[in-house]
């Protein structure tokens, strides 16, 4: 007669629960996982660099199209560099000095490396430079498009209001895609 051998209760309580543990984790990491593919990731803020970074001749055409400084005022000018998905890019210009802000805000322009050395202008807007502390006035977002460029967003305020607006390139320029508002505490704004 062949007996079976039972197993200790500490022995089953130790299968169990490890059976448990394995579970809880898989559950666990399946949330997680499916949490961050749905989940929208914040926007990037640009990198703000000076503009002697980029090639001479984009430098000199943004400046000559946009404004009337002189070429010892180009140091006063900023640029982010935006690589695209083929492998050129987006170059947005900051002209945020006291000769070009008015009482429409400040010029923010951008250029499309086109490749041997062309470029093409695809983004200009006046913005006001007050915002939020710990918001970018542009930043790359988050969003996936199937353009080589990517959306930008841009953060305004008008009075109370905060005005987060998105502009996606449509094959020939960006234009404003979506429109967000919401109120925002006045006092503090800087």
């Amino acid at each position: 007669m062949n007996l079976k051998t039972i197993p200790s209760a500490k022995i089953v309580r130790w299968v169990r629960l490890f059976h448990f543990s394995l579970g809880f984790f898989l559950l666990l990491g399946t949330l997680l996982l499916n949490s961050c593919s749905t989940a929208p990731s914040a926007a990037v803020p640009l990198n703000w660099r000076q503009a002697d970074t980029i090639p001479t001749a984009l430098l000199q055409l943004a400046v000559e199209e946009n404004t009337s400084l002189t070429s010892d005022r180009y140091r006063s000018v900023l640029v982010a560099s935006i690589p695209t998905k083929d492998n050129n890019h987006l170059y947005i210009f900051n002209y945020n000095s006291t000769d070009i802000c008015g009482k429409l805000g400040c010029l923010y322009v951008a250029y499309l490396d086109k490749g041997q050395s062309t470029y093409q202008q695809v983004l200009s807007l006046y913005l006001q430079p007050t915002r939020p502390p710990r918001q970018s006035l542009i930043s790359v977002s988050s969003e996936s498009v199937t353009s080589p460029l990517p959306c930008l967003e841009v953060k305004q305020v008008e009075r109370d209001i905060l005005h987060n607006l998105t502009y996606c390139f449509n094959g020939s320029s960006y234009q404003l895609t979506r429109s967000d508002s919401a109120l925002v505490d006045a006092a503090r704004l800087h």
